[in-house]
């Protein structure tokens, strides 16, 4: 559950610098979707003691919203970060790989080529496909857009996170395969020939079994939001091709034994108040029966926050 203090840090970085940039940008529909975002907060109130818990906002769900990207990092975290250490514990081994392309001073056209090359290998061209589902058996996807910084353009990517089984005690070593899997996919994507300048790349990074902070991190790093804040800091213009080129798609999506927990995240996102206050007990007295009221939520000014 995002911390009371938070979400007003993000309620203050929504209504001063989120919605103003999206205002400049002609977007005022969305900035006044994210200027209303937790509006609206609910109150948990003992009925033995009267002890009150912030148990939940109205939320808006847009991608560009601070305080819903948090909120979907703490509920992939909830959900995935267990699922990894219980397959980790039975021998499998998790890699985070991140797919790139060249980068595109249109948007339109990375993301459909990006989104065209991951479609080719995952579930497209038939020897492409095979080779995919032998190097691993299942894993988690999203989709992340900035600029490039050498380039200055668009820099849409893709991270992963992986399952892969192993024998005890086997090395795993695929850096190659991905990259040639990669590389022909996103030829087909752009339709290149075999000799045309290298147009995508490949990271991977093992993580140790064990590590938490590891595994959290990877799943922070694959999930927390759709592009860096650092779009604020771009001109209007570049604003409103970035809402406008990801509107409608769909930027996250599982696989293999994994499949079906992005839709596992969405019903937790989803879960209302009530639902989450049948096993709440009171700090105070021990009661487990509350009302669940509404109320405002201050705005309050940036000095005040901690």
């Amino acid at each position: 559950m995002l911390k009371f203090n938070d979400l007003k840090d993000k309620r203050y970085f929504n209504g001063n610098f989120i919605a103003p940039t999206l205002r400049k940008a002609g977007q005022e529909k969305l900035a006044e979707k994210i200027y209303h975002c937790s509006d609206m907060s609910d109150i948990a109130v003992c009925q033995n003691c009267g002890q009150r818990y912030f148990a939940g906002s109205f939320y808006c769900k847009s991608r560009f919203c601070s305080i819903c990207a948090k909120l979907r990092a703490l509920a992939w975290l909830s959900k995935l970060v267990p699922l990894l250490n219980d397959y980790m514990a039975k021998g499998y081994k998790v890699f985070m790989v991140n797919y790139t392309i060249k980068d595109q001073a249109d948007l339109e056209v990375g993301l459909t080529a990006l989104l065209d090359a991951w479609r080719y290998m995952t579930n497209g061209e038939k020897s492409l496909r095979r080779k995919f589902r032998e190097l691993n058996c299942g894993g988690v996807r999203s989709v992340e857009v900035k600029i490039g910084k050498g380039s200055g353009i668009w820099h849409p990517h893709i991270h992963t996170l992986v399952l892969c089984k192993v024998a005890k005690g086997e090395r795993v070593r695929q850096f190659e395969d991905y990259k040639e899997l990669w590389e022909c996919a996103v030829r087909s994507a752009f339709g290149c020939s075999k000799t045309s300048k290298k147009l995508g790349s490949v990271d991977i990074r093992g993580i140790k079994k064990g590590n938490r902070k590891s595994i959290m991190g990877a799943v922070v790093e694959t999930f927390k939001y759709i592009s860096k804040f650092d779009w604020l800091k771009l001109p209007p213009d570049k604003v409103n091709e970035l809402v406008e080129k990801t509107k409608g798609r769909h930027f996250i999506s599982a696989w293999g034994e994994l499949y079906g927990l992005n839709k596992q995240v969405e019903e937790l996102l989803a879960m209302t108040s009530e639902e989450e206050l049948k096993d709440k007990v009171c700090e105070v007295c021990g009661c487990t029966e509350f009302e669940l009221e509404h109320e405002l939520t201050d705005k309050l000014p940036k000095d005040t926050l901690k």
